[in-house]
């Protein structure tokens, strides 16, 4: 733990203007294993927290220095809905990322911090404005953001809470409120064996309740598990297209997850404002290149792409059977596509089985205040 990783760093680099030296320490510490520091073990299948991994799904890879238990995930769920975390009380993580929409900010292609400020890529040295993402199955990650700028949901969990155009507070502040609230130090004691309370148990209990968000049970699912007449016959047709030689959907969308955890630009601009990737990794080729999102309960997560320009399933499609806008970055496998309407609908068809109702309406997700 007394190392940052590297698109880590670069990032506190940028914000240590902007915090405190113990803000820094305290994020620097918080869920930068190895690999070599990490189990393979699972959480519990069923334990009564809700974390119950689909039939088909890996195991989750939890951090060896954060297993997970009921008790904190009971934690991180009051944490997840607590608008103490932000500066003005006003905003709670849930305000970005709501159940009923698979965890995302469904209809606001950019989100409203504290103090009605839109988030804004600019923070990062970009220009455009960024879209919050859905959360199902985010314990499968490899990085976090659009630029993959966290390595680990530990280290995600406290980002947005220090960004002034998102929750704008400080982490000493956020430490300062919670040990003076009532309800938590016993929470903390359940969850950790005592009552101490630090930045660092915060990102933790967030990242163990954001790891039950299992989502692997919509029609697509039980048509994989054998059931025939789970999906349409549109929906069937628009499966074949998306894992064909046609699209070449699935390459980057794959997997049980519909994600390849890499990055790529999709020729979205000629000349990208918002760089993406680029302001990690600093390579050329990265220019515009923004993390491949899981399509799981993508009907449920309008707007779409980085950004939210798009507010259809179909506008999305219509982009990518273009070829994209030919930048010097763009994907090669980004190319004209020449689908007709009817193939267009039955991809959407496919994407809207991938809605899990039972999900976006489980109770062990609501705010449990």
């Amino acid at each position: 733990m007394d190392k940052i990783s590297g698109s880590f760093g670069v990032v506190l680099g940028r914000l240590g203007s902007r915090l405190t030296l113990a803000a820094l320490c305290a994020l620097a510490a918080v869920g930068c294993k190895t690999s070599a520091d990490s189990t393979v073990s699972p959480p519990p299948n069923n334990n009564g927290s809700g974390l119950i991994i689909p039939a088909g799904f890996p195991n989750v890879t939890t951090p060896a220095d954060n297993p997970y238990s009921d008790a904190k995930s009971k934690l991180g769920r009051y944490l997840f809905y607590e608008k103490q975390l932000s500066v003005d009380n006003s905003k709670a993580c849930v305000d970005c990322h709501k159940q009923a929409n698979a965890f995302c900010d469904f209809g606001n292609a950019v989100s409203t911090g504290v103090r009605g400020i839109k988030r804004d890529s600019g923070f990062f040295g970009g220009g455009g404005t960024r879209n919050a993402p859905g959360l199902s199955n985010v314990a499968y990650n490899t990085s976090y953001f659009w630029d993959g700028r966290a390595a680990t949901l530990e280290q995600q969990a406290l980002l947005p809470i220090i960004n002034p155009i998102e929750l704008g507070n400080t982490l000493a502040v956020v430490v300062q409120r919670l040990s003076a609230d009532p309800t938590y130090p016993a929470l903390f004691k359940a969850a950790f064996g005592d009552t101490k309370i630090d930045s660092i148990r915060i990102g933790m209990a967030l990242a163990t309740f954001e790891r039950t968000l299992l989502s692997g049970n919509s029609a697509y699912d039980s048509y994989v598990r054998g059931d025939a007449s789970a999906i349409s016959a549109a929906a069937i047709r628009g499966l074949k297209l998306f894992t064909s030689s046609v699209t070449n959907c699935s390459r980057c969308h794959s997997g049980f997850n519909f994600a390849d955890s890499s990055f790529h630009s999709t020729g979205l601009e000629q000349s990208y404002m918002d760089s993406g990737r680029f302001l990690i990794s600093k390579q050329s080729n990265d220019i515009g290149s923004f993390k491949t999102p899981s399509l799981r309960n993508v009907a449920l997560t309008s707007p779409y792409e980085h950004d939210g320009r798009f507010t259809t399933l179909e506008e999305v499609i219509d982009h990518y059977n273009q070829g994209g806008m030919h930048n010097k970055a763009q994907d090669s496998l980004i190319k004209p596509l020449n689908l007709s309407n009817q193939q267009i609908e039955d991809i959407v068809a496919f994407l809207n089985s991938l809605t899990d109702e039972q999900f976006v309406s489980n109770a062990a997700f609501r705010d449990p205040h």
